[in-house]
Order: structure tokens, then sequence, then C-alpha cells
């Protein structure tokens, strides 16, 4: 090894010697090149970054996989749904953000969830009278139809973090907050009667109780509350502006929402509160300059 470096060395000192000598002889490099001068090769250009181009839009699609929710009704023969059964439902998002480093991006969602239903169908049950009311003792038959469904629309402003791996794939993670409007809507018909009938045998009418009594009627509700999410995912680069994404998020809407609707047996309340909701999203991002 050693006589291998001292040949090396000898055979560099023996042409940086030689060099000149051969310049004299030939008239120097122009003489060579019949006075054409050799270009000297330009620097390879460094990458850097570009913020004014990172700017993006998005669309995604996704669902609600799973909603823990406290749903309570102020009436216990109301047909209210467990937080846990409620159906998966779509999800429909827009996204706008920026790159403030190429790790670091900033963006606001909005998402927007269609109507879930809380209570749907008909119930039958028996009931007494509204309390405070000459009926409070009289019980009746009751047949209801009860509807009611809830979205919600989320604008959140989120902070994330791309991990560099190197390849077109870039997990990433996240948090943000922002607002959670949403809106209840009910529509409900009764029928009740304190008369002995195949339905409800052995119910009779209280002297001057009214036989019979029907309601119906719709309402609405709406209302706007503070949210926080985090999220996890990967994106894929499918061209160097267009990122294909695929994402959990975690959405947290503080407060409750209440909607009421008319009974026999007086007013019950509907409120759904305390929301935790498991969310999955893929979506197209977009750069732009």
């Amino acid at each position: 090894m050693k006589s291998t470096i001292a040949w090396i060395a000898t055979i560099f000192v023996m042409a940086s010697g030689a060099a000149p000598a051969m310049a004299a002889d030939w008239g120097g490099v122009k003489d060579m090149g019949g006075g054409v001068p050799i270009p000297v090769p330009a620097p390879a250009p460094v990458p850097t970054y570009d913020a004014d181009s990172d700017w993006y839009i998005g669309l995604s699609l996704g669902g609600n996989l799973l909603t823990d929710a406290t749903i309570k009704d102020s009436d216990p023969n109301m047909p209210v749904k467990d937080g846990n059964d409620i159906a998966s439902s779509p999800t429909f998002g827009l996204t706008f953000g920026r790159y403030i480093t190429p790790s670091l991006r900033w963006e606001i969602a909005v998402d927007y969830t269609p109507n879930t239903n809380l209570i749907d169908g008909q119930v039958k049950y028996r009931t007494f009278g509204e309390p405070g009311t000459a009926i409070e003792t009289q019980q009746y038959g009751v047949f209801r139809n009860d509807t009611v469904k809830l979205s919600r629309t989320t604008a959140l402003f989120n902070l994330l973090y791309d991990i560099p791996t190197g390849t077109r794939f870039t997990p990433y993670l996240g948090g943000g907050f922002g607002l959670t409007w949403r809106r209840l809507e009910r529509s409900y018909t009764e029928n009740a009667s304190c008369a002995d009938t195949f339905d409800f045998p052995g119910i009779s009418c209280n002297p001057g109780s009214p036989p019979s009594s029907s309601t119906s009627g719709s309402s609405s509700k709406n209302q706007i509350n503070f949210a926080a999410a985090v999220q996890a995912g990967v994106s894929t680069d499918l061209t160097d502006s267009i990122v294909w994404d695929n994402g959990w998020q975690m959405l947290w809407e503080s407060g409750g929402i209440s909607i009421d609707g008319d009974s026999i047996s007086g007013n019950n309340r509907l409120t759904f509160k305390d929301s935790i909701l498991q969310q999955f999203r893929s979506g197209i991002r977009i750069k732009f300059d």
C-alpha cells in the first residue's frame, strides 16, 4: 500500500512539472484549438426552497367511522340512539394551505357532514299527562313518530409536520383548532288516547280528561362551538404538484346542542353533547404558485 501511494505521488509530481513545458512547446492551450477557448463547466445548481410555489388546495372525501357522544332526551320513552350506535356518515372536505418549510405546513380545513339520525322511527308507549296540568294523573297510550337529524360543518386551522423519508411516501402528524357549526332538525307527529284499545288495553279516561290528543311539528336549532383535532396520515407524491393524501382525524366538539318537541306528557328535549369523532379522509392536494 505504501509503495502504491509513493508511485502515485511520483507520477503526480512528474506530470505537474511536464505540463508547463508541454504548454510552452505547443504555444499554449489556445494554439491547440485554433484560437477557440475551452469552456469552463458551470457549477451544478444548488436546490433552493421557494415558498412562493408551495401553496396548495385540496379536496377530500371520507367518513365519520365512530362517534362517542352523550345523547339524552328528557322523556325516557323517546327512542334515542346511544352515541356508539350512530351510523357512519360521509364527510366532504376542502383545504387551503401553504408550506412554511419543506416539512412544516399550515392549512385551513373545512369539512361538512350531512344529516345523521339521532332518533328515527315510530314508538308506542304508555305515559301520563303533562305534570302540573289537569291530566297529570291520566294515563294515555301514545303512538309517536319522531325524527331528529344532526349535521355539522367544521373549520379548523391545522399545523402539520411531514416526516421526510427520501421516497414519494411521506407520513405526517398534526393538530388544529377551530369551530364546529352543528344543526339539529326535528319533525314529529303524535297521537295519544286514553281509550281502551287492542294496543293499550285497560286504559280508561278520568272524568274531564280529554279522550285523545294529536300534535305534530318541526323545528331546527343551530349552534357554534369550539372544536379541536389531531391528525395522522400518509401522503403520496403522484407528480411534482399533485399529492394523494390518506389520513385519520380525531375531532372533539365542546358544548352541547339541544332541541325541543311537544308531547302529551309535556315538552321533551333532546341533547347531543360530549362528542368525539373518529374520521377517515382521502383526497388530493394540488400545489400551485
